[in-house]
């Protein structure tokens, strides 16, 4: 998934790009400032989890870093795949483009890809033998998504499958496997918190192929805007950024978020409506800017830096509505 900026995933500019350390660019094609969109995931699913009791800060931390891990593979992976089957041009917005710049081979992104899934598969491991084999699961479905949302033979993310994909891999799977380390059970706080995570991460996605519509229309990547249009994309992105304040409140009344065990003690998990003004500015903006506007680029970070802001309010939110719960 390609929901960052450029500017600030690439290194530093110099007279000589190609002169830039190698650490610096291997680190950089990673996109580094796309990894948040891991994070805020796992810290709402390890709330709700510390709220009904269970928080172990190794498990925590292992889930934290395999997350990660996997998001970058898919990011190296991205990469490469969109370079091979020649989706990616020296000039796309949404490319590092180190390959077009001889700064790294495909054979060197790619291995980095692997090389990433390789140490998240071996937290895997060793979440499965603290745990049990249940976790196992999470790491199968991850890894496969992961791999095929650019790879063949699937190709989710050209075929127009990469919203569903994403919203399950970063949405459902690590909001409920950051639980399920903790508590390995089903829980259905788990699965409501996971709801509005999963339209963010997927508003990062969309936000993304807003800006890089003429590009994917032009080599026939059937994302959602090329398939259905950029005024139909526009109207999606308000729907998902919305619709996760409207699931957030909907799950809180109904008491599936934080149950009602007394009188406004679930009411803290709507903290998240304190990132609302973000999200007004962010839509607004898209609504307002031209096919080809510069404002599309910051579009992307800003989708980026909502879904974190609410992610830590909404896990803000449930932490507080346990705490009022114990002084009760």
């Amino acid at each position: 998934m390609r929901e960052a900026e450029q500017e600030a995933e690439q290194p530093a500019a110099t007279s000589s790009p190609a002169r830039a350390p190698r650490w610096r660019v291997w680190f950089a094609t990673a996109r580094p400032v796309t990894l948040t969109a891991s994070v805020a995931p796992i810290l709402v699913g390890t709330a709700v989890a510390a709220w009904q009791g269970g928080f172990h800060l190794g498990l925590f931390a292992l889930t934290l870093l395999a997350g990660m891990l996997l998001q970058a593979g898919v990011n190296y992976l991205n990469e490469y795949f969109d370079w091979k089957y020649e989706l990616d041009t020296a000039d796309s917005l949404g490319s590092t483009t180190v390959i077009f710049r001889g700064q790294m081979t495909g054979a060197q992104v790619l291995g980095m890809g692997l090389g990433c899934f390789a140490v998240a598969t071996a937290l895997g491991v060793w979440l499965i033998a603290l745990i049990g084999p249940a976790i196992l699961l999470f790491g199968i479905v991850a890894l496969f998504i992961g791999y095929f949302y650019s790879a063949r033979p699937f190709k989710f993310a050209a075929r127009g499958l990469g919203d569903l994909m994403v919203y399950i891999a970063m949405g459902l799977l690590m909001v409920w496997g950051a639980y399920f380390v903790q508590i390995p059970r089903w829980s259905w706080a788990a699965f409501a918190a996971s709801v509005p995570m999963g339209l963010l991460v997927v508003a990062i996605l969309n936000m993304n192929n807003i800006r890089d519509y003429h590009d994917d229309l032009a080599v026939n990547k059937r994302t959602l805007p090329v398939r259905f249009g950029r005024r139909f994309a526009l109207r999606y992105q308000a729907a998902l950024v919305y619709g996760a304040y409207v699931a957030t409140t909907l799950f809180v009344a109904l008491g599936l978020l934080v149950p009602h065990l007394a009188l406004a003690l679930p009411w803290p998990a709507l903290l998240v409506w304190l990132t609302l003004p973000m999200a007004l500015r962010e839509t607004r903006g898209v609504f307002a800017a031209g096919e080809r506007d510069p404002i599309l680029r910051l579009g992307v970070r800003r989708a980026a830096a909502l879904h974190l802001q609410f992610g830590v309010a909404l896990a803000v939110g449930v932490a507080l509505a346990a705490i009022l719960h114990i002084a009760v």
